[in-house]
């Protein structure tokens, strides 16, 4: 017999990890509150890069890139990714060591990557005025895709694979017996499976609390602009990455997309939220936005009172250590999180999906997902507030964390 699975969340990581299980020959159902693909995931900023902080991570995200570029050809389905290759300039001692060591880590798993000078950097982005920058890192097979294609696309595929979508769905509670996940209650009925995957963004820890689960995530406001189309950006110019002032660059419909990490974020308690919030009407504040891009301005001068076409955020959930919680609740069996994106779930989606499908159905996966397991908190992080701190902590400023 089949195994069964609820996935709650039908953002890029629930709807990644729904195809994978049904692709693994699981009965699926997956259920979000809203409709699929809605809220967090669609006001990414869709960069897809391989370098990472740790082994484990690094391996995931060259999976998840490579995933992405072949995402039409596996799928039939666009995602408008662009193989445009990205680069990485630090400016401090601190800096430059860290994105040497990122480099040599990929490195040593087989991934091209070279050192640049500011006149090649400014070659291959024109719109970028490196100025004295210690070193500048370069990963041609870096890229990044329209957001709001590929959580659709997940449920789509895994839809004609077999499973069922139930969108406007919204869990009640975590049904449980003998210590095991049994399904979940909702406001359209009871639905039982063998397994249950909480996968519902800004919304995880609400659920598994309901389960008497605690998941060490915040909430945080992350926000990014597009301009109006500026001469000059083409769409295979790199994205760019200024490590200390932890911004990031990439051409975006003929403009060009802004975003960072500031230092003062805007946590949001979703148990605050009416439940009937979406995402699309969060508050938002340009003023951030614009204090980066003074911040930068001598290396961006063409965003100077460039016009703007969009201005979006969404709500990524931060975890104490900035890296993803993937796997299951050891205080309940059948019970799965895939969440704690760090404002990269949607590119890391592809693989972190596939992984946490491969643990589910296997017991054990390639990489070994025990060190984003949530048993690393589990002596810390039990009082809101040093949680809160922590998580703001991680996303200040997070290219030099």
């Amino acid at each position: 017999m089949a195994l069964s699975a609820i996935v709650i969340g039908a953002g890029a990581l629930g709807a990644a990890t729904a195809y994978h299980l049904t692709r693994r020959g699981a009965e699926v159902v997956l259920v979000d509150q809203h409709a699929p693909g809605s809220q967090t995931s669609p006001r990414a900023a869709g960069l897809s890069q391989k370098a990472a902080s740790t082994e484990t991570m690094a391996r995931l995200m060259i999976e998840a890139t490579e995933a992405l570029a072949s995402f039409e050809q596996d799928t039939g389905r666009s995602i408008d990714f662009h193989r445009s290759g990205s680069l990485k300039a630090a400016y401090t001692e601190d800096g430059e060591a860290r994105m040497l060591a990122d480099l040599e880590r990929l490195r040593g798993l087989g991934v091209q990557v070279e050192l640049v000078s500011s006149a090649e950097a400014e070659r291959l982005a024109p719109w970028f005025k490196p100025g004295e920058a210690r070193a500048i890192g370069y990963v041609p097979s870096d890229g990044y895709l329209e957001p709001s294609t590929l959580p659709i696309g997940f449920m789509q595929r895994a839809v004609e694979l077999g499973a069922r979508a139930m969108p406007f769905t919204r869990v009640t509670d975590v049904l449980q017996q003998d210590g095991r996940a049994v399904g979940v209650a909702t406001n359209r009925g009871e639905l039982r499976a063998d397994i249950v995957v909480d996968a519902a963004g800004a919304w995880t820890a609400p659920i598994a609390a309901r389960a008497g689960i605690r998941i060490p995530l915040q909430p945080v406001l992350h926000q990014l602009y597009v301009t109006e189309p500026i001469a000059d950006v083409e769409p295979l110019q790199p994205v760019v990455r200024l490590l200390e002032a932890s911004v990031y660059v990439r051409p975006e419909k003929g403009g060009l997309l802004f975003g960072g990490y500031e230092d003062a974020p805007r946590p949001v308690d979703p148990g605050t939220l009416p439940s009937n919030f979406q995402i699309a009407t969060l508050e938002l504040d340009l003023g951030v936005l614009r204090s980066l891009t003074d911040e930068v301005a001598a290396h961006f001068p063409v965003l100077d009172n460039a016009p703007l076409a969009v201005h979006r955020g969404g709500l990524p959930t931060m975890t104490p250590d900035g890296l993803p919680i993937l796997g299951l609740m050891p205080s309940l069996d059948g019970f799965y999180v895939a969440s704690g994106c760090n404002v990269g779930g949607l590119s890391l989606s592809p693989a972190a999906g596939r992984a946490l499908a491969d643990l589910i159905v296997d017991g054990t996966s390639d990489p070994d997902l025990g060190p984003l397991s949530v048993e690393r908190f589990r002596d810390g992080y039990a009082d809101p507030a040093e949680l809160q701190a922590a998580c703001l902590d991680r996303y200040a400023r997070r290219y030099v964390k």
